[in-house]
């Protein structure tokens, strides 16, 4: 902020002694007053040019060296107009010649002030087209106001080249004083009649460094044909990189890594410390305001954990359903052959209770078989008629389970989903054998029931059993598990996570007369 008001005082100290030396007779004064405003018209460039890097972003350049190139020839040139004897660089020939009463001087322009004009002009046209270059890069929100500064800079040009060139009705008059006024105006607008000021992109520049920068995953940027443009610190400690040397260089030629449009989610493997580490590579496009492809970004996201913990899942999956069906087909024969030879009632009652618990862990290592086997693969959306699945369902479901009631309250018409039809069967299927599995009423009942709902169908599930209590259906509705609150089954994990795998939602509503699962699918 303080150069923008920095450069606007120089503008005003220009047109000030301009205007008073207009109104002077005395022409020794006329031209002190002159050189003084021919200072301040050498200032306004290069304070211009640093508010605009200031505002840009580009604070760093106002606080280098690179500053005191653009602020030297400034301050040279001033010295060279205090320095009367050098007077004669700026101007020779000196003589009245009044238009409009005013007291205007005419000269031959000399060396210096040619050198002072382009040098105002360079450094305020740079700053106008950093300014545009950075407004246009908000979008459509602020390109009248880019407009603007960038119109900002024609007024005080147009006025300044035909007294600078001698042509015009009234070439001597510099009018270049009077119509900075119109850049006064148009750069008010721009810059405090707008909200400009208050979404400064020095924010967004530092925002965008150190979002790579501070990234803690390896991110290379790159251009159009694959080159390292940026590489943040991660990238270069895992893969053992000098930043500075592999600017330039295809990021293939570093990295084992395929960016073929199209290519499929990719693992690499990385050896660091003695240790092996797996990465997945992400890609994102980099566009300009114009939606033009400059380049790509290339994130390597550190899977090692995930990775390993996948595969001791996998395996504890395997050994367990596995030693869970054979040691449980022992334990049924065992039941089976205790219940055969034996006459005594209570030890027949204990065998066959035996063997309900063993079909019941037989059934649940099964449904988790199921599911994983369906999360495993990948998801499908085919239109599935409802109404046909949770018929055919619930008729299997009636014979599964003789002494219980199924029934379907279903629509006389198809009702089609988008869904994929396994996992959908696999919920239904499962919310069933839980209401009557675990149903010890006299009269066990369970209803499957499709509905139209917004934006798609709902699905319920009710029975008249004891209900679900409140502890197995906390964990469910968390989404996770603690010592304190677990479920005692995987029936209802299942299903919940087989609704989520179907982008749908589940409710549960129970009491001690029954419960009623809903789940709504779009």
């Amino acid at each position: 902020m303080s150069w923008f008001v920095s450069s606007f005082l120089a503008i005003g100290l220009w047109c000030l002694t301009y205007g008073a030396g207009l109104l002077v007779d005395s022409y020794p004064l006329r031209m002190s007053l002159e050189a003084v405003g021919l200072i301040a018209a050498v200032w306004t460039g290069p304070l211009f040019l640093m508010f605009t890097l200031e505002y840009t972003g580009r604070t760093a350049t106002t606080r280098s060296w690179q500053a005191g190139v653009i602020m030297a020839p400034a301050a040279a040139i001033s010295g060279l107009i205090l320095a009367p004897q050098y007077h004669s660089l700026l101007w020779s020939g000196v003589r009245p010649a009044p238009v409009f009463g005013l007291s205007v001087p005419t000269y031959t322009i000399g060396p210096l002030l040619y050198l002072i004009t382009v040098f105002v002009l360079v450094c305020t046209g740079v700053g106008a087209l950093l300014l545009v270059e950075t407004v246009l890069n908000y979008g459509p929100l602020y390109r009248t106001e880019a407009a603007a500064v960038a119109l900002s800079t024609l007024p005080p040009a147009a006025g300044a080249l035909p007294w600078l060139f001698n042509v015009g009705p009234a070439p001597q008059l510099n009018l270049a004083p009077l119509l900075f006024l119109g850049h006064i105006a148009l750069d008010g607008y721009a810059f405090v009649g707008s909200n400009m000021f208050e979404t400064n992109p020095t924010t967004e520049r530092a925002a965008e460094r150190s979002a790579v920068e501070d990234l803690g995953s390896p991110t290379f940027v790159l251009d159009t044909a694959d080159r390292v443009v940026t590489v943040n610190d991660a990238a270069a400690d895992v893969f053992c990189l000098d930043r500075e040397t592999v600017l330039g260089s295809r990021l293939s030629a570093l990295v084992d890594v395929d960016l073929t449009d199209g290519a499929d989610r990719q693992i690499v493997s990385v050896t660091t410390d003695s240790r092996d580490r797996q990465f997945s590579v992400v890609t994102s496009p980099l566009t300009d305001p114009a939606d033009r492809r400059v380049g790509r970004t290339v994130v390597f996201q550190e899977i090692t954990r995930e990775r390993e913990r996948e595969q001791r899942l996998d395996v504890l999956n395997r050994v367990i359903r596995h030693n869970l069906r054979n040691e449980m087909t022992v334990i049924m024969g065992h039941a089976d052959l205790v219940s055969r030879r034996s006459d005594d009632e209570e030890i027949d009652a204990s065998a066959e209770t035996i063997k309900a618990s063993g079909e019941r862990l037989l059934a649940t290592g099964e449904k988790a078989r199921e599911f994983e086997r369906l999360r495993g693969r990948e998801p499908r959306s085919d239109p599935v008629d409802v109404v046909e699945l949770v018929d055919a369902l619930t008729t299997e479901i009636d014979i599964e389970f003789p002494n219980a009631t199924v029934e379907a309250d279903l629509p006389s018409t198809p009702t089609i989903v988008e869904t994929d039809p396994q996992v959908l069967s696999l919920v239904v299927s499962s919310l069933l054998e839980n209401a009557l599995a675990h149903n010890e009423t006299d009269d066990p009942r369970a209803v499957a029931a499709v509905a139209s709902a917004a934006d798609g169908i709902e699905l319920t599930i009710s029975d008249n059993g004891p209900g679900i209590e409140a502890d197995e259906l906390a964990p469910i509705r968390k989404g996770e598990e603690t010592s304190l609150e677990h479920s005692t089954g995987i029936g209802l994990w299942i299903v919940s996570w087989g609704v989520s795998m179907l982008g749908g939602e589940i409710d549960f509503e129970t009491d001690g007369d029954g419960t009623a699962v809903s789940v709504r699918l779009t």
